[in-house]
């Protein structure tokens, strides 16, 4: 018995170190590979988006160094492998050409190759982040920005874990959508294979949700978060307390977002509502979201739709006033915004009265 013991166990721990071998190696990495670009090419050869701007304003592959040169001025890690996903994802494609989808004059909608997203490019993932961590009180800096709306919305990669997030920055609302790049491709592919993902009349995505939502949704935490912006903490500082009010009065600073707070204006003199009732649900945030913008069209350096009534209130959707403003007034906005959510505990359903401007 003791010889029978001594012959398995050398061999059980060989063949062990062997499957080990085996997934590590190159080949089986190639297979992740394979799935990223066969999902993207998919997607992006999809009869939803292969006969739309979408598809043929998409920018040609990059080389593997031309990724890794341009997403280590941006990562702080020098690990190749940690940038793996990355690579291959614009080794299929250097996302939209944003500057030929301006000049042409399409809307948000005709740019988005999945629900309310387009692809950025890498300059553009590099002009985005650093608009970000300088303007937005809730960008974590481990987060890269991959997909975004045009509209304060984002698909971020966490550098830290390989997370996708979704990202509402107006609403200071986040949630995790997959483990990593390749799932969350996979998913968006197998939603377009199954019909899940259609045109409506309009030309917006809409989704046709089969599952429970298991992910749960995270409201920042703007009074203690550690990426609280200057000038949201002026804001809160401003903020007149209350007593015994039951609909609390949003006042907004417009000192870093004039064009923000004249689309406000310029809905209210139309005759939008002042009483407004937010809405936490994501997935009409992003409804109401997309029929409010995605038929505008915003071109730099005032390349981010706003809206009012805003997508995160019963009254926003369709027919709210538009207006293109530049990406750090819609995050001035957010972070305002979010700032007084919280202050006066204005959760789902709650009303609120847009006082001023």
């Amino acid at each position: 018995m003791t010889k029978l013991v001594n012959i398995l166990v050398p061999l059980l721990v060989a063949c062990f170190l062997l499957v080990e071998t085996i997934l590590a190696s190159p080949s089986s990495r190639g297979n992740d590979e394979s799935d990223i670009k066969e999902s993207l090419e998919y997607i992006i050869q999809h009869p939803l988006n292969k006969e739309r701007p979408a598809s043929y304003l998409l920018g040609p592959q990059l080389t593997e160094e031309e990724i890794i040169i341009t997403l280590q001025t941006v990562i702080e890690s020098r690990d190749e492998s940690d940038l793996e996903q990355l690579i291959q994802l614009y080794q299929v494609t250097n996302g939209l050409k944003t500057l030929e989808a301006d000049s042409k004059g399409h809307p948000l909608k005709d740019t988005w190759l999945i629900p309310g997203y387009y692809l950025l490019s890498l300059r553009e993932v590099v002009e985005t982040l650093s608009t970000m961590k300088k303007t937005s009180g809730i960008w974590n800096p481990t987060w890269l920005p991959l997909f975004a709306s045009r509209a304060g919305d984002f698909l971020v990669y966490d550098t830290k874990n390989g997370h996708i997030y979704e990202l509402f920055t107006k609403e200071s609302l986040r949630w995790e959508v997959a483990r990593n790049i390749q799932e969350f491709l996979q998913g968006i592919a197998r939603k377009l294979r199954d019909g899940r993902i259609l045109l409506n009349e309009n030309g917006l995505f809409d989704e046709i949700s089969t599952d429970v939502q298991t992910h749960k949704v995270h409201e920042a935490k703007i009074l203690d978060d550690l990426y609280l912006s200057a000038n949201d903490e002026k804001y809160l500082e401003i903020l007149v307390e209350k007593d015994n009010v039951a609909v609390p009065d949003l006042v907004f600073d417009c000192t870093n977002m004039p064009n923000v707070c004249q689309n406000i204006k310029n809905a209210i003199n139309s005759g939008k509502t002042r009483s407004l009732q937010r809405i936490t649900d994501q997935n009409q945030i992003k409804k109401n979201r997309q029929a409010a913008c995605g038929s505008v069209k915003c071109t730099a350096p005032t390349n981010s739709c706003d809206e009012y009534p805003f997508a995160s209130t019963s009254q926003g959707g369709a027919g709210a006033t538009t207006r293109c403003v530049p990406l750090s007034e819609n995050n001035s906005q957010g972070g305002q915004l979010a700032g007084f959510y919280k202050k006066n505990n204005v959760g789902d359903k709650d009303w609120f009265y847009m006082k001023s401007p």
